[in-house]
């Protein structure tokens, strides 16, 4: 009815831009990233002049504009990577060492990415399923990283909209070569 499940020009929908994002990443800079839930692939927001940790997680996908990404974004796990100092303060009040890289991903125990729809918060057998299958992913993007050999270690937060919903220092990956 209002258009936002519509497929791009070339029919297959919301998909992440290669103008703006890469499936690599050299461990120099903080960003924002995606994950294709469908695709079970991770792409990072390139250098962008410095503010990568910056841009819109909407603005990174193709085919849309502005509400309509939005809305397309729900089918992609958000996701951001703060390289040692490059962060500050507490995430949802929760005292974090700002001195080591952190991945944080979103989480949302009603909605499922993989199935796109909303899970109503009664049905807590689904939801629980659910956030299993978020936490899988976010472990894959996590994975990603592993698989860089980043000289400095990393943790992996699972964040949700309140700290009650949230996971802090998930997984841990020591400096490469330590």
């Amino acid at each position: 009815m209002f258009g936002f499940g519509k497929k791009d020009s070339t029919g297959e929908g919301p998909r992440v831009s290669t103008r703006l994002c890469t499936d690599k990443f050299n461990g120099k800079y903080p960003h924002v990233g995606l994950y294709d839930c469908r695709q079970r692939k991770v792409w990072v927001a390139k250098a962008l002049s410095g503010q990568a940790i910056r841009t819109s997680h909407a603005r990174l996908i193709t085919g849309a504009e502005n509400a309509v990404s939005t809305v397309w974004k729900d089918r992609f796990l958000c996701f951001w990577f703060y390289t040692p100092n490059t962060g500050e303060g507490y995430v949802q009040g929760y005292p974090i060492d700002w001195e080591e890289a952190h991945l944080l991903v979103r989480i949302d125990p009603n909605w499922d990415y993989d199935r796109q729809q909303y899970i109503a918060p009664d049905f807590t057998d689904h939801v629980n399923a659910n956030l299993d299958r978020q936490f899988k992913h976010g472990e894959r993007i996590f994975d990603f990283y592993k698989t860089a050999k980043l000289k400095y270690p990393i943790s992996l937060h699972l964040t949700g909209q309140r700290a009650t919903d949230s996971q802090f220092y998930v997984k841990r990956i020591e400096a490469a070569g330590k």
